[in-house]
């Protein structure tokens, strides 16, 4: 659950790009500040799954397990 979490995370910048559409100024240097955020976000979160993995841990993204785990609770009680 994770990882979709993380997929939808991806997928955010391309929608604000979208939504707004801002092509030069300061909206655009927002918009690259934003792409590079979450880049640099994912990459972290890759390194830190490497690195528990290597060392024989299950990786728990604080942030991201927590929205996922929100996410089945909802589909749990949804189903009940």
């Amino acid at each position: 659950m994770q990882a979709v979490v993380l997929d939808v995370l991806l997928i955010l910048p391309t929608l604000v790009e979208r939504t707004f559409g801002p092509r030069g100024g300061i909206g655009l240097q927002l918009l690259i500040i934003f792409y590079n955020t979450v880049f640099l976000f994912l990459v972290s979160c890759f390194l830190f799954g490497v690195f528990s993995c290597l060392l024989g841990k299950t990786p728990r993204l604080p942030i991201i397990a927590d929205a996922a785990d929100q996410q089945i609770e909802g589909e749990l009680t949804d189903r009940l």
